[in-house]
């Protein structure tokens, strides 16, 4: 009986405002009653640590988020930082203890004795925001690191940490010396400046405190917990809102023109069904010819059933499903040439995981993965904004393109064994539910005396 009444993961709206933890609360109460729709093989952690095949897979998930959901710069802020952790945990112990972990007892407001143990005995230094880079120029005079000197007693260091000291705080800029020691800062400017600045291509949906509050945290140290506030927000929100919408929008096999099309058959097929079933009730055929009826009954109660939740039974007895739009690409060579023409950023090496079983020869996320790679500038930490995706030819394309010529597009074939068993139960329930009906129905039909008007 669970299949008769089986749902898909509830859809979770997005909230409105900045994120914080309250709204991350919100989503994880409403996300309660879809984890237990969701198979563990596609549980979140599977699909970021890429052990999920496409449909599901990270690629997979980052498109959703870029042209669906239009909210991948949390997932790609925090791809980056789990980058930016192992990273920050391969370098040797005597660079490391120059960025300590950020604890507010013991560093704000200002560095503190842990952290100015560590700063070279010649480094007195003041905080000026004009010395530290673009992503501090917000900064309000009254913050109690914009204008604070700091000061500190002789420290005796190691040999092979003053020989990093010495290597690494070389610069011209005296005020910036005690922060230049620290190792990542470049990559900590360069963070900044793309997803926490305000107006930034890739600007994080934050409030204006959380914002603060990290720029504070950052001028004192490199280290990966100083993003601890807004990875959690982060997590929370790709946990419980935007992996349950994936999951939910994958299940389904065609795109909406099909949908609206299969829709409309069945309609079709049931009202045809239904006249051909009174015609023969009222001539003076024999009944038993009405049983005729019940397997286009049966087939249009199904399909209105399966693709009420998306799914096209046909696509799905295949094992395929229809190409995304942005997966048709371009079918000449100079259509990818004038896609990567349109990034005017210098060429960073794009963000590269493991690559999945069904494409064994490409790295993910490799600017020459597929024909239509011209995008994956969109799916690399540093890229253009996200928005604006409408820019690329696939989007104009598939929008000139006529609503017929969209139910004739390629098919690719679904991989992913977790996603298949989540249909099975849909297909399931709409071959019950059509079952159910159909066949009382084609009793009571039987049933009916003949009418004997022709």
């Amino acid at each position: 009986m669970s299949v008769l009444f089986y749902k898909r993961p509830d859809h979770i709206e997005k909230l409105e405002g900045p994120l914080n933890s309250s709204s991350c609360q919100k989503y994880s109460e409403r996300a309660a009653c879809s984890r237990a729709a969701i198979p563990e093989s596609l549980s979140f952690d599977n699909v970021i640590n890429d052990k999920t095949l496409p449909p599901m897979s990270l690629k997979d998930f980052m498109e959703y988020l870029v042209y669906i959901a239009y909210d991948a710069e949390n997932l790609q802020f925090y791809l980056w930082h789990q980058e930016y952790t192992k990273k920050f945990d391969a370098l040797p112990e005597a660079v490391k203890c120059l960025s300590p972990k950020w604890e507010p007892s013991v560093l704000a407001p200002s560095l503190g004795r842990a952290a100015a143990s560590r700063i070279p005995q010649r480094a007195a230094f003041s905080l000026d925001t004009k010395e530290m880079g673009t992503f501090y120029n917000d900064a309000t005079d009254d913050s109690p690191t914009s204008a604070t000197s700091l000061t500190h007693a002789p420290h005796t260091f190691t040999k092979e940490q003053e020989l990093v000291i010495s290597g690494m705080s070389t610069k011209d800029e005296p005020d910036w010396e005690a922060f230049s020691v620290q190792p990542l800062r470049d990559d900590i400017r360069r963070i900044m400046a793309h997803y926490i600045e305000p107006g930034s291509d890739r600007e994080l949906n934050l409030s204006h405190r959380d914002r603060q509050n990290i720029k504070q945290r950052l001028q004192h140290t490199t280290h990966p917990s100083a993003f601890a506030p807004i990875i959690e927000i982060i997590s929370m929100t790709l946990r419980n809102q935007s992996h349950p919408n994936f999951i939910r929008w994958s299940m389904c096999n065609g795109n909406r023109p099909r949908v609206i099309a299969l829709r409309g058959l069945a309609v079709c097929v049931i009202l045809m069904t239904t006249a051909v079933g009174v015609i023969l009730a009222v001539s003076r055929v024999s009944r038993w010819y009405r049983i005729l009826c019940l397997p286009f009954l049966w087939f249009g109660i199904a399909n209105i059933v399966a693709s009420y939740k998306g799914l096209c039974i046909l696509l799905y007895r295949r094992n395929t499903r229809e190409s995304r739009p942005w997966e048709l690409g371009g079918s000449d060579a100079t259509l990818l040439e004038e896609g990567r023409a349109q990034s005017s950023l210098p060429p960073t090496p794009p963000y590269i995981r493991t690559p999945t079983p069904s494409v064994p020869s490409v790295k993910m996320y490799d600017r020459d993965f597929s024909p239509a790679s011209f995008f994956d500038d969109r799916l690399s930490t540093f890229g253009p904004s996200n928005k604006k995706f409408r820019e690329e030819q696939w989007y104009t394309r598939w929008t000139h393109r006529p609503w017929w010529r969209k139910l004739m597009i390629k098919k690719l074939k679904v991989q992913e064994e977790g996603l298949r068993l989540m249909q099975d139960k849909i297909v399931k329930q709409a071959d019950w539910w059509a079952t159910i009906v159909a066949i009382p129905l084609i009793i009571a039909l039987v049933a009916l005396p003949k009418g004997n008007f022709f």
